[in-house]
Order: C-alpha cells, then sequence, then structure tokens
C-alpha cells in the first residue's frame, strides 16, 4: 500500500505480476482531499446496515469519482458517519479514508434554517449548545466516540429578523478547547464578519467557508483582519461553487450570482497572497452539485495551478498531520494516486477529468478497479 519507487520507466521496473495502468496522455498527481464534505445525502444513511451497493454507489458519483482519496466531514450524524468509515476500513465497499467532526455545535436558538427539517425528518438529537459546560462535555463525548475534530457554527444562518446569529465565544472555545486537547482541529462556519470574530477569539483552526456577510463592508478583507487570522494560523477552504449554487437555486439574477463570487473570489485570492493556507473543499453532500469543475475554474480566478493543486494534496496532508505518509508522490509515503486526463498546468479544470482514483495502492475507481 506504500509507494515502492518513483523514477523514469526505463530505470523502476516493477516486480513481475504486479498490475500496472497505463498512463501516457495523463497526469499523476497525489490522492486528493477535500477538507469540506457531509455524509448526508439520504444514500448514505442507515449505514451499519445499509446495502454496500447502495453505499458504493453514492460513494463513487459524490467523492471516489472525483479523485478524493481523503475527505474530512465537517457536520453530520456521529454514529452513521463512523459506522461508514467503518466499512471503508473493512473492506466492503470502496472508498476515501474518512475524517470526521461528526455532530456540529450550533448556538442556542440557532439551527440553521436550511438544515431544520432535514434534521427533524432523520430524527437526529438537537445539536444547539447553551453553556460552555454543555459543549465540552458533548465535545469530549464524541471525540472519545472516535471523531478527528469539531465544528462550531459561529454565525448561524437562522433566517428572519436575526439572520446571522453568532456564538457565543466561551461556548466556541469551550468546544475548541476540547479538540486541542486531544490535538484534533477545530472548524468554523463564518457567515459573516461577527463570525470570523467568534472564530478567531475561540481559537479555530479552520475556516470552512469564506465570509462575504451581508453588508458591502464585509466583502473585503482589510489587511488587519487578514494579519490576525494569519497570525493564528488560520486554513481556509474557499468553496467556492458553493454561491453559485445556492444563489441559482434561490433565481438570484446573474449580475447578483457574478457579485457575489468575485466577493468571495477575492477574499481567497488576497488571503493566499498573504501566506495563508488554503484547503480545497466543496460543501458536497450538503449539496448535490459532485461535479469539481466550476470549483476549479472558479479557483483559477484566484489562485494559480499550482497552489490549486497544494490545496488538494500537500496543503491539507501538512494541516492535518500527514505531511510525512500523504500528499506528494514520493517513496515510502502511501500509495494514494490520481491519474488524469490532461495536463491542470494548461487548464486547472483537468483536476477533475480523473481516469483512476487509488488509495493505498488500489484502484477504487476508474481504470483498473
Amino acid at each position: 500500500g506504500r509507494i515502492a519507487a518513483v523514477g523514469p520507466g526505463a530505470r523502476v521496473r516493477p516486480p513481475r505480476g504486479v498490475k500496472t495502468l497505463d498512463a501516457r496522455g495523463a497526469t499523476l498527481t497525489a490522492g486528493f482531499w477535500n477538507a469540506h464534505v457531509h455524509i448526508m445525502p439520504p444514500p448514505l444513511l442507515g449505514a451499519a446496515d445499509a446495502p454496500a451497493q447502495r453505499l458504493q454507489g453514492t460513494l463513487d458519483q459524490m467523492l471516489t469519482r472525483w479523485g478524493f482519496t481523503t475527505v474530512f466531514d465537517i457536520a453530520s450524524n456521529t454514529e452513521n458517519t463512523l459506522a461508514l468509515r467503518r466499512r471503508i476500513e473493512a473492506g466492503e465497499i470502496a472508498g476515501p479514508e474518512i475524517l470526521t467532526v461528526g455532530d456540529p455545535f450550533f448556538p442556542k436558538d440557532g439551527t440553521p434554517i436550511y438544515v431544520r427539517e432535514f434534521i427533524k425528518a432523520q430524527g437526529w438529537p438537537d445539536e444547539e449548545v447553551a453553556t460552555p459546560q454543555e459543549a465540552a462535555e458533548r465535545a469530549a463525548r464524541q471525540l472519545e466516540a472516535g471523531t478527528d475534530g469539531v465544528k462550531v457554527f459561529a454565525g448561524a444562518i437562522v433566517g428572519g429578523t436575526v439572520g446571522v446569529l453568532p456564538m457565543r465565544v466561551d461556548i466556541a472555545r469551550a468546544a475548541v478547547d476540547e479538540a486541542h486537547k486531544r490535538g484534533k482541529p477545530a472548524f468554523a462556519h463564518p457567515t459573516n464578519r461577527a463570525g470570523l470574530e467568534v472564530a478567531i477569539e475561540a481559537g479555530v483552526d479552520i475556516l470552512a467557508h469564506t465570509a462575504p456577510g451581508q453588508r458591502a463592508d464585509e466583502a473585503v478583507w482589510p489587511p488587519e483582519l487578514i494579519a490576525r487570522l494569519k497570525a493564528r494560523n488560520m486554513a481556509l477552504v474557499p468553496t467556492l461553487s458553493l454561491f453559485d449554487v445556492e444563489m441559482k437555486k434561490d433565481g438570484a439574477p446573474p449580475a447578483a450570482i457574478a457579485g457575489m463570487l468575485e466577493r468571495v473570489e477575492g477574499q481567497v485570492r488576497d488571503y493566499a497572497a498573504a501566506g495563508g493556507q488554503i484547503l480545497f473543499g466543496t460543501d458536497v453532500g450538503y449539496t448535490d452539485a459532485f461535479d469539481t469543475t466550476l470549483e476549479y475554474a472558479l479557483l483559477a480566478k484566484a489562485l494559480d495551478w499550482r497552489q490549486i493543486l497544494a490545496s488538494l494534496t500537500t496543503a491539507p496532508a501538512d494541516r492535518f498531520g500527514r505531511a510525512g505518509r500523504q500528499g506528494r508522490v514520493a517513496e515510502g509515503l502511501e500509495g494514494d494516486l490520481v491519474l488524469l486526463d490532461g495536463d491542470p498546468a494548461e487548464d486547472p479544470t483537468a483536476f477533475a477529468r480523473v481516469r483512476a482514483t487509488i488509495r493505498g495502492g488500489r484502484v477504487i475507481w476508474g481504470e483498473g478497479r
């Protein structure tokens, strides 16, 4: 399951009997990370007992088809996601490595408007927390059960006259501290400038989205804000295509969509230019926009192809403590690889044209599975 050698074909000869893939005309990279997914599509629910074929088909369409060998689920049902992970690791299903935060943390009276009915329909527990003690105790329970971090809704979209409800800093910090005690990361859903302030003060590690907010003065991140985010060593997951998908679903006019995308692309561009770490993520599982082509096209307006590649490989491996085992094509590292049709250096959307996805030396999607 590890890379035994790297080099020209004339020098590196695979042993007799080893399966080979013809990669002529393709580009080989390290396996991709998606640092913002949700194990929430209905076909992935009931994962402990669901037919393997149903789970396999959804994982293929949603993740492995697009080159993802490792994903970070940043809000789902803890029990269900851990069950799916166990079945993948047992070899029943071919899928990516799943890291998860399990159940997220919402402010009191702050369950986001767009998931209220879904959570109720699934019979999932109330994910709101009203006190630091409550947040700390639930975070500890989930982490002890096997989750890999926490996610706080620093700014929860509740609609109505409130709009965006910020989480109390002491409550957010309580959940974050429990993760940090165990060497695990904390994510935040910021939404607006107030949510960013909560994330900064709570010590969050990763912003799950850009934060365009609802006011014109929130569109551009000033240098002092970027400096504070960098001082906290925060990473940013752009999820640019999310804004396009959601605004089209709401019937927004093209000019409004273009304006929003220009604002969020600007935040990514400015943060990357200042040396801030960018992690690739799409929010897939909340959205059903499985195809990653649009995300790469939008990212290419803010980042060059090398920065996009880093956001898929070396940056998440470094951020999540995997740099010694993942993120590069190098001898001794895990055999997580992606074979692409085309060259991303010429066209960044080639990152979406996956010929084969390989995890631990095993083809989990595409040619040779």
